[in-house]
C-alpha cells in the first residue's frame, strides 16, 4: 500500500499485512515529522470531496501497481492503534511540574546515601570536590533513563502528572535513546536554559534535548 505523508507529500510504501484491518491507524512522517491518517476503507470510500481529489492527484488514485521511486521510503512504520490514540503534547507548566517533583525525589534518594556516607553525600548535593559527584550523575541519569525506557514510560513525576516519553512515533524508547535524551539535557541547560524555554514555543513542545533525542513528551491520560 502507498500513502503520502499530506504535510511533505514524502511517498511512502507499506505492506498490507502490516497494517491492522479494520481501524484507523497514525504513523510518523521519517522526513517532516509530519502525523500520517492511515484508514484501509479510504481507497474505497474517501469521505469528502477533498479526499477524492487528493486521491486523484496522488499515486493512490491508480489501482494499477506503482513502481517505487529512489524517493519513494520502503521502511516500516510503527502504528498507533485508535485505541492508543494521541492526546496531545505534554505542555511546558505541567513538565515543569513533573520536574520539580523528580528534582525533590532525587533529593531525598541523595539524602538518604548521605545519612549513610557522609563523605559521599556530600558530593551528591553540590560538593563538586567530592567523590560524590559522579555517584550523583549516576544515579540521576539511571533514574530518567531506566524509568522513562520502562512500561511506564515517564518518570514518577510524569507519571503524577500524566504525560510520557515516546519517539516520533508514540512508541516506547529505548534505554539508549533515553540516555541520550538525559545527557542531552546539559546542552540545554548550558545555552542559559533555552534549551528547556523552547517547549513552550514549538508545535510538538518539544525541547531542544527531545529534538536531538527524537522523542516526544506526550499526555498519557
Amino acid at each position: 500500500m502507498k500513502i503520502v505523508c499530506p504535510t511533505c507529500n514524502k511517498d511512502y510504501s507499506i505492506a498490507e499485512d502490516k497494517i491492522p484491518h479494520g481501524k484507523k491507524s497514525f504513523a510518523t512522517c521519517k522526513k517532516c515529522g509530519g502525523r500520517i491518517s492511515i484508514d484501509p476503507g479510504a481507497e474505497k470510500e474517501p469521505s469528502s470531496q477533498a479526499q477524492k481529489e487528493s486521491l486523484s492527484e496522488s499515486p493512490l488514485s491508480s489501482t494499477a501497481e506503482i513502481p517505487s521511486s529512489p524517493e519513494t521510503e520502503s521502511k516500516e512504520f510503527e502504528f498507533i492503534p485508535e485505541y492508543t490514540e494521541f492526546k496531545g503534547y505534554g505542555g511546558f507548566w505541567k513538565r515543569v511540574a513533573a520536574a520539580i517533583i523528580d528534582g525533590f525525589i532525587l533529593i531525598f534518594i541523595m539524602l538518604i546515601i548521605g545519612s549513610l556516607a557522609p563523605g559521599i553525600g556530600s558530593g551528591m548535593l553540590g560538593d563538586a570536590g567530592s567523590p560524590g559527584t559522579l555517584l550523583g550523575i549516576i544515579i540521576g541519569w539511571l533514574y530518567y533513563a531506566m524509568m522513562e525506557s520502562s512500561s511506564k514510560q515517564g518518570t514518577l513525576g510524569k507519571m503524577a502528572l500524566g504525560i510520557k516519553v515516546t519517539d516520533l512515533s508514540g512508541n516506547k524508547i529505548t534505554f539508549g535513546r533515553a540516555t541520550g535524551r538525559h545527557f542531552s539535557k546539559y546542552i540545554s541547560a548550558i545555552i542559559l536554559f533555552i534549551g528547556y524555554l523552547m517547549v513552550a514555543f514549538t508545535a510538538k513542545k518539544q525541547g531542544l534535548h527531545d529534538m536531538i533525542a527524537g522523542c516526544l513528551v506526550v499526555n498519557s491520560r
